[in-house]
């Protein structure tokens, strides 16, 4: 069966779905073979009305693990003197993997805060900082241990 938290997560922040289901997209269309109408008209309707079947699916192959994005971090860029602990929370389904950015401290920011993230392998992590008034889709790399934002070029140094 699907984690409690996966299956929370999904429900109470879709645009991970949506970003996971976007990082997916063109390895399913470069595995995919050729399809008449008929069979991409009901995979159309499949994905309209049971968009939460692959990952049910997909459960049964479920597995726990680790990710070189856990860890503490700091923001010394826009938030000096706060932290950011990176924590894998469920299990992974393929290299995407839930995870959340537990933080605060830092000048200008809340004293805590959660944030949902989905880890992408070992390249890349997408948090949703909307819980903090910030974009839903922040797309982080690992770069020599630290995380470098693609957007905007900010890093958080790894802590530990």
């Amino acid at each position: 069966t699907l984690d409690f938290d996966f299956t929370m997560m999904m429900m109470k922040f879709p645009s991970l779905l949506v970003a996971a289901m976007l990082l997916l997209l063109p390895t399913a269309i470069a595995l995919a073979p050729p399809v008449d109408r008929r069979h991409a008209l009901g995979a159309a309707f499949g994905l309209a009305f049971g968009a939460a079947a692959p990952a049910i699916a997909a459960s049964a192959t479920a597995t726990t693990t680790t990710s070189p994005f856990e860890g503490t971090f700091s923001d010394p860029i826009n938030h000096p003197g706060g932290t950011r602990t990176i924590k894998v929370i469920g299990e992974s389904i393929g290299e995407y993997t839930l995870a959340q950015v537990e933080g605060g401290g830092g000048r200008g920011e809340p004293k805590s805060f959660v944030l949902p993230a989905l880890i992408v392998g070992d390249r890349a992590i997408i948090i949703d900082f909307s819980p903090k008034g910030g974009p839903r889709d922040f797309t982080g790399v690992l770069e020599k241990g630290d995380i470098k934002f693609i957007r905007d070029g900010n890093r958080w140094p790894r802590l530990e």
